[in-house]
């Protein structure tokens, strides 16, 4: 029970970072929407909002990455697009939660002296980017080419989350999607 207690509190951890933000998420909404009484939360997390931050990076970059390496492992980069699209909408946009990435809230709500969330988020968008700059490199594609398009899909599915979240539907990803197939089919070899 004690492990699912956690679980749930990262797991609203991360809802409530994507929805309202970093800054705005206080420690007693996450254990209110866990359930949990809030003395809960310093037993699982001593270090606080910072720590569940820390165990929500964590907890999204297996997720995230690990369905980003497993497409971009054993396809080819237009099939990779189309299943890291199809996998973002699926889970940052479905649901009762507005679109966004606990990731991203988290890197623009941290605070300023708060250098190893920045740290790790860097860490874990430098991973994302990889899977894809490794998916391309074996399509052929040349650097800095690989490493130029990786950039843009994953800063370009961040922004389109946003946008998402501004024109209340998935259309953003859909434009995000046509432009980097567009790119990986008229790339220069």
């Amino acid at each position: 029970m004690p492990r699912q207690t956690r679980n749930r509190m990262i797991q609203q951890a991360a809802l409530l970072f994507r929805s309202r933000g970093y800054g705005a998420t206080g420690i007693r909404e996450i254990a209110n929407q866990a359930g949990a009484h809030r003395g809960v939360i310093y037993h699982h997390f001593p270090r606080g909002k910072t720590e569940v931050a820390e165990e929500v990076l964590a907890a999204t970059d297996a997720t995230v990455g690990g369905f980003i390496d497993s497409w971009c492992a054993n396809q080819d980069p237009a099939t990779a697009v189309r299943a890291i699209v199809a996998g973002i909408k699926m889970m940052s946009t479905g649901g009762e939660h507005p679109p966004g990435s606990p990731v991203a809230a988290i890197t623009v709500g941290a605070c300023p002296d708060d250098d190893h969330l920045r740290e790790t988020a860097l860490g874990i968008y430098q991973r994302w980017q990889g899977a894809f700059r490794d998916c391309l490199r074996r399509d052929g594609v040349p650097e800095p080419q690989a490493s130029n398009l990786a950039t843009v899909l994953i800063a370009g599915i961040e922004g389109a989350l946003v946008l998402c979240r501004a024109e209340g539907g998935n259309a953003a990803l859909d434009r995000l999607e046509a432009a980097m197939l567009s790119m990986v089919a008229t790339r220069e070899r």
